[in-house]
């Protein structure tokens, strides 16, 4: 798996490979020793073609992202709304893709939104801590 740093603080793009055989594929997401916090929760989303889900964010239970697509691909934008940061207002985008095998860790406090630019895609996000005192409801983004 290999990592790498964006202009970013904490925003990392990870990309794996798929293994493919007469199957399917197998592609490893993401391994603890890459992002130390727990994952809280999982959440996934189909999109149909042309579907915008805008930009949103946790501001009082703020929380980090790992965001993959397991079929298709979308586009996915962030940006740094954290106000002591040097990059903030700056955005940053990357299209991931089951091919591309791409994933994107987006660290709290950013706004994410994502674009689904083909016929349909699936993605999938891992929500992780600061999170534990924050209620059940609305907590998904």
């Amino acid at each position: 798996m290999k990592i790498s740093k964006t202009r970013f603080k904490g925003l990392l793009v990870f990309e794996s490979s798929n293994f493919y055989d007469n199957r399917g594929y197998f592609r490893e997401l993401t391994h603890q020793k890459f992002i130390k916090e727990k994952l809280i929760f999982t959440v996934v989303s189909k999109s149909k073609k042309n579907v915008l889900r805008g930009l949103h964010m946790q501001t009082k239970f703020q929380q980090g992202k790992y965001v993959s697509v397991v079929k298709g691909k979308i586009l996915d934008v962030v940006v740094d709304c954290r106000k002591n940061s040097k990059t903030f207002g700056k955005y940053f985008s990357i299209e991931l893709s089951q091919k591309n095998s791409k994933s994107i860790y987006i660290p709290p406090g950013f706004a994410h939104g994502i674009r689904q630019p083909c016929a349909e895609a699936t993605d999938r996000a891992s929500h992780l801590p600061p999170l534990a005192s924050a209620p059940r409801k609305g907590r998904h983004s």
